[in-house]
């Protein structure tokens, strides 16, 4: 896909995207957009200062600010449950307009570590095509269209205040999965799992996508074992280099660090062996669960 450029003096809009009206004071986000960052999905961009509001244009309406709200969603009665994205709980709720199907997730953007301490979560405003829902969005929106098990990316919403700014996402819920920290706690996992778990990680990393907080509660397995990942904030695409391997690294030391943390937690070394295995030959046959130590 082409590059980003001007026409007759207008931000020239991304392929399959639509401007809904960015305020020139804000600058143009397609102006710099990221290499990388394309995507085939039409999307609009919306701006009633200080909110911005990213959706994708199939939606039969542009979503209203209330439906990134978790207790306007409660009290119109489509809220479901609650799930554990690993900084955060998410809701997951049915779509409040017509021609959707399925279920929705609604994430409130965190922050992790120490400076969560003290911005919460605030981020540094410059510019929206540098903030984190803008880059998770078109990330996630161009690995589906690369065919990667990934949500399909709904709508995302911003509010500025001063330097900072406040985030939200939603996206597809993937019926009928379980999180791999979930299934973890219920029971060892088939060498398929395994297997299966290497295989989908090695498929992304191989079109050079690079999952920044990879661990046990960002990977689904569906009904029909089917494995995808998810809260792809801060990922990026990248070239082939160590950063496969300090990937897979960083996956390993948080199954470890379950272990040392809950008794109920079904891992051991012989199991990531077997993720290993389907990471570097996904073709193969998964060993069998006769050879599990």
């Amino acid at each position: 896909m082409g590059g980003c450029g001007r026409e007759h003096g207008r931000p020239e809009a991304v392929s399959g995207c639509r401007d809904s009206g960015i305020l020139s004071e804000y600058g143009s986000p397609w102006k710099r957009c990221s290499r990388g960052l394309e995507t085939t999905m039409e999307f609009e961009v919306q701006l009633s200062d200080p909110f911005f509001t990213i959706h994708d244009a199939a939606l039969a309406e542009a979503p209203e600010a209330w439906m990134f709200d978790p207790q306007a969603l409660h009290q119109r009665g489509l809220a479901i449950g609650h799930g554990d994205d690993g900084r955060g709980r998410v809701l997951f709720f049915d779509p409040p307009m017509p021609g959707s199907s399925g279920q929705w997730v609604l994430r409130h953007y965190f922050r992790g570590g120490a400076v969560a301490r003290i911005l919460g979560d605030r981020y540094l405003w410059t510019g929206l095509s540098r903030s984190r829902p803008w880059r998770e969005f078109l990330l996630t929106a161009r690995m589906r269209d690369e065919g990667l098990p990934v949500p399909r990316p709904v709508a995302a919403r911003l509010s500025r205040a001063g330097l900072y700014y406040r985030a939200d996402l939603v996206t597809q819920r993937v019926p009928d999965a379980c999180s791999f920290d979930a299934r973890l706690r219920q029971g060892s996992l088939t060498s398929r799992h395994w297997h299966g778990v290497g295989a989908c990680v090695r498929r992304f990393h191989d079109a050079g996508y690079c999952h920044a907080d990879l661990n046990s509660r960002n990977i689904l397995i569906d009904a029909c074992d089917r494995i995808w990942l998810l809260d792809w904030d801060r990922g990026r695409w990248r070239p082939q280099g160590s950063w496969r391997e300090e990937n897979l690294a960083r996956l390993k030391r948080d199954l470890e660090k379950h272990v040392r943390q809950h008794d109920g937690w079904f891992f051991s070394a012989s199991d990531f062996a077997k993720l290993l295995a389907g990471y570097h030959d996904p073709s193969a046959a998964p060993t069998s669960d006769s050879n599990r130590s």
